[in-house]
């Protein structure tokens, strides 16, 4: 079983300074940063055709999330799924949509988790594609979703794979605070 190791690392304070520092790059919404708490909200699961996307709000504590992506979350899918822009080759994953932004998270190659951005940036209010050394791949809330999903995958792919497996991926979310 991996474990954390500490190692003692010694820098001078002057380098200390120098490194760490919140940088002034803009969000989709032209916004630098500032926290916010998060927290995760379970929509269910979208199924088109053989695909099974697992979607998720995050949700930002001090505003609500834009309504028009909201209500359109499902037939934006579906659009970009039929129009091929979302691969289905092993047919699972999961969406996070947040404040203006979408990521569209695929397993493939059996163990290897695929992410694509959406954001408001260019097209507001629609969603559109953006790549990912633009939107970078998720926020670190965005992570705290991604790493319960990598966990419950690693599980599936440790079990013999059956129906009643992909279930239990399929309904385990994780929901609340983050």
């Amino acid at each position: 079983m991996a474990k954390q190791v500490n190692l003692e690392v010694s820098i001078a304070k002057e380098n200390l300074d120098n490194i760490g520092s919140i940088d002034s790059l803009r969000d989709q919404y032209g916004k630098t940063y500032q926290l916010i708490k998060r927290e995760s909200k379970s929509v269910g699961v979208l199924y088109h055709g053989s695909m099974a996307l697992k979607l998720y709000h995050m949700i930002r504590k001090t505003e609500p999330m834009p309504k028009n992506l909201v209500d359109g979350l499902d037939d934006f899918l579906i659009k970009e799924i039929d129009n091929g822009q979302i691969h289905t080759e092993q047919g699972m994953g999961f969406a996070i949509l947040s404040q203006g932004f979408l990521s569209v998270n695929l397993w493939g190659r059996g163990n290897v988790l695929f992410t694509q951005t959406y954001t408001v940036e260019a097209n507001y209010p629609e969603l559109s594609r953006e790549p990912l050394e633009k939107t970078g791949v998720a926020c670190t809330w965005e992570a705290k979703i991604m790493n319960h999903e990598y966990e419950l995958w690693h599980k599936y792919l440790m079990s013999s794979m059956q129906s009643e497996d992909k279930l239990k991926y399929l309904q385990n979310f994780i929901a609340g605070d983050l």
